[in-house]
């Protein structure tokens, strides 16, 4: 008797679990460009020096701006994984555009570009604005199964 409990535990139990991890593989890529944000905000700041976050077809790099000609700055990259893609919607587009090398610009006043991304895996999807203020996640939308 209890090991058919456990086995109908285990059963319902597992559809939610492989699902919630499916959809940690979207989330992690959306985590790491809020993390992204934040730092080169806070960094921009503190070294009153401009920051752009490169946005690649299959990462981010974090780096500043007219960096010293000696190549000592500090990058941070970030590698998509090969199943998630995003687009992009700046101030006065109609829709969300693939970039190929495109930029964000972090000013040392903690200003950002304000900009929309959306983000997809399979069938399922997230879409969000970045508060310029803030570097912040906010308006978000999404479509996961």
């Amino acid at each position: 008797m209890v090991l058919f409990i456990v086995g109908v535990i285990f059963i319902v139990a597992v559809p939610p679990a492989s699902h919630l991890m499916e959809e940690e593989r979207l989330w992690r890529p959306i985590r790491e460009l809020q993390s992204f944000a934040k730092t080169a905000r806070r960094q921009a700041m503190l070294d009153d020096h401009t920051y752009e976050l490169l946005l690649m077809n299959d990462g981010y790099i974090l780096r500043p701006v007219n960096a010293d000609k000696n190549g000592t700055a500090k990058l941070v990259t970030y590698q998509l994984p090969s199943d998630v893609t995003y687009t992009i919607k700046r101030v006065g587009d109609k829709d969300f555009k693939k970039e190929s090398d495109g930029h964000w610009v972090f000013s040392p006043n903690g200003l950002c570009e304000p900009i929309a991304f959306l983000f997809r895996r399979k069938n399922d999807w997230v879409q969000f604005h970045i508060n310029p203020l803030t570097a912040t996640i906010q308006n978000q939308e999404s479509f996961i199964q």
